[in-house]
């Protein structure tokens, strides 16, 4: 082989070493402690793609729901959130922990945009009164993510779960074991998955009983977790470990109609985790 070939050889070898691009980086991490009754948490965080993880310290189960409006300002989300009734149909709900009892975690990732919203929970206590009429709400700005910003990695899912009016689909049945569940919201408004777990030898009727009741007294379930939201056509991811047992799926979204929570509507399935 002569220099001149050599050089060659060289430079092709050279062009086809060329480095791999960067990865993705991995959501922005969002700490959201709740506790009875109030929340700790940024007064501002950036926009995109970002993971919520709520903490409970509290006694009490507790929920985060990021809720807000395009241009709206504080006084009319609080005017429209912390009353009971439908939801304005401007209403964003992006993301949300569903609740989990004392001393668990929830974990959300959901793609945020830019504005002014709250964090809320509706969780009851065992008197009946919402924790969001006990306070427990806070501000939070989300601002434009920084200028030239590489896009987050979507996480990787291995559960697909569907919500319509009024009906969970599960792309297949749930097990025992971690979790990472991609929710996709194909119904005409706002929907949740709420997970919970039911107690032994109870079953959804006797949940039904307990919600006729007025939710009052010890709940014959216990909050596993979830995902407040997507909006219609979006979607969210959910970080979650099962354990063996039975599970209500559920949805406590107020209908966008006649104001009923959409269980009502017949948005509620028992499954077995196996």
């Amino acid at each position: 082989m002569t220099l001149r070939h050599a050089c060659c050889f060289l430079v092709i070898i050279a062009g086809c070493t060329r480095p791999k691009p960067a990865a993705p980086p991995a959501p922005n991490v969002v700490t959201i402690t709740a506790t009875d009754y109030a929340f700790t948490a940024p007064d501002t965080i950036p926009a995109g793609l970002t993971t919520l993880r709520m903490i409970n310290p509290g006694r009490e189960p507790h929920q985060a729901l990021v809720a807000g409006g395009a241009g709206k300002t504080f006084a009319e989300l609080e005017a429209a959130m912390l009353k009971e009734g439908p939801l304005p149909d401007w209403l964003s709900g992006p993301a949300g922990a569903c609740a989990v009892n004392s001393c668990d975690s929830s974990v959300v990732t959901s793609a945020l945009t830019p504005g002014n919203y709250l964090i809320l929970c509706f969780i009851p206590s065992l008197d009946g009164t919402p924790h969001v009429a006990k306070g427990m709400f806070r501000r939070l700005v989300v601002t434009p993510a920084p200028a030239g910003a590489a896009v987050a990695a979507e996480p990787k899912a291995d559960v697909t779960v569907t919500l319509s009016d009024y009906a969970f689909a599960t792309s297949v049945p749930l097990t025992a074991g971690t979790h990472t569940i991609r929710i996709e919201n194909n119904g005409p408004q706002l929907h949740e998955l709420t997970i919970d777990r039911l107690a032994p030898g109870k079953t959804l009727a006797d949940w039904q009983k307990w919600l006729a009741g007025g939710m009052r007294g010890t709940p014959p379930v216990t909050s596993a977790g979830g995902f407040t939201g997507p909006d219609k056509g979006k979607v969210g991811w959910l970080t979650i470990t099962l354990t063996p047992g039975n599970y209500l799926l559920n949805c406590y979204v107020p209908d966008a109609k006649d104001g009923k929570p959409h269980f009502l509507h017949g948005m509620v399935q028992q499954v077995t985790v196996s």
